[in-house]
């Protein structure tokens, strides 16, 4: 991501889930399903189908990503206003703040349509956590692994009145 390239930041509108699905399933192909046993790959890939997404979405889930041109650069879903569902950047844009920038718009919505908000949690894959951790996330339990998904609970402290801490 160069400083000449914009931006944007939006809401996904329905009908682009497809394009969020495309881009969780890449990125997590690319970084997460090596990690995994067939089991857990096929358990999370049904989570990322688009009927999945838009469901999720019409039933209210946050759903917002970072759109660079015409491009989806990085997607974050977020259930009940206080767990991230799916985080996902690409992989060419991962390191340089964007991911930084979409949560902490995310984190900005939540706190508005949820002013008691203590705290956001996330279901960190293992290889993601050091990650989390640089945005201010900690971990809540050691590495989990359910239907063959491994993943440490992780929450990030929120001050509902100045950001997270």
């Amino acid at each position: 991501m160069t400083e000449s390239e914009q931006i944007q930041i939006r809401p996904v509108a329905s009908g682009e889930e497809a394009v969020a699905a495309e881009l969780v399933t890449r990125v997590f192909r690319q970084f997460v399903a090596p990690l995994f046993p067939p089991e857990g790959v096929s358990e999370f890939l049904s989570y990322a189908t688009v009927p999945a997404l838009e469901q999720r979405l019409a039933d209210g889930n946050l759903f917002l990503a970072a759109w660079s041109q015409e491009r989806m650069a990085a997607f974050i879903e977020v259930r009940d206003l206080g767990h991230i569902a799916l985080f996902f950047t690409d992989g060419s844009l991962q390191g340089k703040g964007l991911g930084r920038r979409l949560l902490a718009r995310a984190l900005d919505i939540c706190r508005k349509r949820k002013a008691d908000m203590e705290r956001l949690t996330v279901n960190a894959s293992p290889n993601a956590v050091a990650a989390y951790q640089r945005l201010g996330f900690e971990p809540t339990d050691g590495k989990l692994t359910r239907n063959g998904i491994s993943f440490v609970p992780m929450a990030l402290a929120v001050n509902p009145d100045r950001g997270h801490t």
